[in-house]
């Protein structure tokens, strides 16, 4: 006969005791990083900040002259937010492909 122990409840009944697997978040997990590129047309661009401003991730943020610059590009998920509130279209976010992807 094995000795386990089991937790009972308040009402008597005995619960077995549950086994808790890890959950792995978004940054724990192995992915390659660097899996988008953010690039920005300097010529539409007036440096109004807007898509540093809306980027969730914190990957673009502006430089010393007032421009926009991906600073943490391994922290960019590839929303599009950038792109979309750009009021001079000067965003443009694409995924790149296996063959391109940096695991730096």
């Amino acid at each position: 006969m094995t000795a386990r122990r089991q937790k009972k409840t308040k009402s008597g009944k005995a619960v077995r005791k549950q086994k808790k697997t890890p959950v792995k978040t978004a940054l724990e997990e192995k992915e390659p990083k660097e899996k988008f590129e953010v690039e920005f047309y300097r010529d539409w661009c007036k440096g109004c900040g807007i898509c540093a401003a809306f980027c969730p991730a914190g990957a673009i943020s502006m430089n010393d002259k007032g421009e926009p610059e991906v600073s943490k590009p391994e922290l960019c998920t590839g929303c599009t937010w950038c792109e979309i509130r750009c009021p001079d279209f000067a965003v443009q976010v694409k995924e790149k492909k296996e063959g391109e992807v940096c695991e730096a």
